[in-house]
């Protein structure tokens, strides 16, 4: 029996070839499972051949896994089709893992495979639903902003990353807010992005207490605007701390492509965390830029 993965997506497949494991594994003990990467394992014509029909004497079945086998392989390719059908009928389970596979190959596994499945990379909605689902997963509640920031320092296609930066959230719960935030300011890039939505999350729970604006996004767009340096005091009275605001400022940037502003919010950001005494007059001096 032959199942088929197709696609850029290694999360996706990854995750689909370790259910088959546990699948398999739960069905029976004995179960042997073989492995073979393409890209990092050397292996002869005569090895895949042999791996393709050697079943065990102590294993009711088999589940081979062959990852991108035929990149660097080529020649495997025609092998494989004259054993397909074969391999169709095993009593043996073949999983194949192809991330750019050749339209002569694909036809031969969309011929005999038992299912094909796609594993192309995610694009915003549904990484938005995927980490959504996720973070929940793992005990989180983020809101559609914190996870449309993640996903825009993170970029398309990214769960491997964004996997990662849950992992530090879900440590962020159990460490000191001031341990987890001095280690994430020193990344860039997705941690920067866990600093900036959890500085945006501890904003709007302060800010609740304290009975002022629930989330400092409502004075974004005003920092845009004619009126900004008079927004810029009105944000500093709500309340609500100064220096978390800049992270949300960022993203907003981020979103606008405004990739000299945003350089330049990067730097006041710095200045803030060298001088937090003096944030509400970088701030200032910064938006006055914006509104230049």
């Amino acid at each position: 029996m032959i199942y088929f993965l197709r696609g850029v997506n290694s999360y996706a497949a990854i995750k689909k070839i370790n259910e088959f494991k546990e699948a398999f594994k739960k069905k029976n003990a004995s179960f042997l499972i073989e492995e073979i990467d393409g890209e990092a394992d050397e292996i002869s014509e005569a090895q895949f051949f042999f791996m393709l029909g050697q079943g065990s004497l102590f294993a009711e079945k088999r589940l081979v896994i062959f990852k991108n086998i035929f990149s660097k392989n080529e020649e495997f390719a025609e092998l494989f089709t004259k054993n397909a059908g074969a391999l169709k009928n095993s009593r043996d389970i073949f999983v194949f893992w192809e991330n750019a596979p050749k339209k002569k190959i694909s036809v031969i596994f969309e011929k005999y495979s038992e299912k094909v499945q796609e594993v192309e990379l995610l694009k915003f909605p549904a990484l938005d639903k995927w980490l959504e689902k996720k973070s929940k997963e793992m005990g989180l509640e983020l809101g559609k902003d914190e996870r449309a920031l993640m996903i825009e320092e993170a970029g398309e296609g990214a769960e491997w990353v964004l996997e990662g930066e849950l992992e530090k959230l879900v440590l962020s719960e159990r460490q000191p807010q001031a341990q987890i935030l001095r280690g994430l300011a020193q990344g860039d890039g997705p941690s920067r992005a866990i600093l900036q939505q959890e500085n945006m999350r501890a904003g709007a729970k302060s800010g609740a207490k304290a009975g002022v604006a629930p989330s400092p996004f409502v004075f974004v767009e005003k920092m845009f605007g004619p009126r900004a340096l008079l927004a810029v005091k009105e944000f500093a009275s709500s309340g609500q701390d100064v220096q978390r605001f800049i992270y949300v400022l960022l993203w907003k940037l981020k979103q606008k492509r405004m990739a000299g502003a945003y350089f330049e919010g990067i730097k006041a950001e710095s200045q803030m965390r060298r001088d937090p005494k003096n944030s509400e007059e970088i701030l200032e001096r910064f938006v006055a830029k914006l509104s230049k």
